[in-house]
This record gives structure tokens, C-alpha cells and sequence, in this order.
């Protein structure tokens, strides 16, 4: 993945989870910054369920690893059988 930005040319942390069964659930993107920006969302073409988080360190702190259980609990309820 590559988000352009004429000012930042940082590492970002993806978070990916792949099932037994080969099923890729939408990552979590931690996206070094303490403010989103709104070109990740209008000039890119990042999938909707993806979910962009900031991070002042550019890695998981405790309020996004709950945000990441939260997202991971309704894409995985959806293949719940």
C-alpha cells in the first residue's frame, strides 16, 4: 500500500489477520501523526473497511488495540457459521 504525501515519507504499521481458510480480514493501518488527513480518504483508493488510525509513535497503544478487537469482531462475526 502507498499513501502519497509531499511531506512525510514515514513507515506505516499494518495490522493483517488471515484465517485458517485463507480469508484476509481488512487491516488496521497506524499512520504516524496525531491528525488524519484528508487525502488518505479522497486521493487514495484504499478500500472503505479498512481502518486508518494515528499514532504519535507510529505503533499499537492500548486504545488502538481495543479499536482493532472492535474492528476484527465485525468482519470476523460476518464468517461465523
Amino acid at each position: 500500500m502507498y499513501l502519497a504525501s509531499s511531506s512525510n515519507r514515514e513507515l506505516v504499521t499494518v495490522m493483517e489477520t488471515v484465517g485458517g481458510d485463507s480469508c484476509v480480514l481488512p487491516p488496521l493501518v497506524i499512520i504516524p501523526g496525531t491528525l488524519h488527513m484528508g487525502d488518505w480518504y479522497t486521493k487514495t483508493n484504499l478500500p472503505d473497511d479498512f481502518l486508518l488510525c494515528v499514532s504519535e509513535t507510529g505503533y499499537t497503544n492500548d486504545m488502538l488495540a481495543m479499536d482493532w478487537l472492535v474492528h476484527f469482531e465485525h468482519f470476523s462475526d460476518r464468517r461465523r457459521v
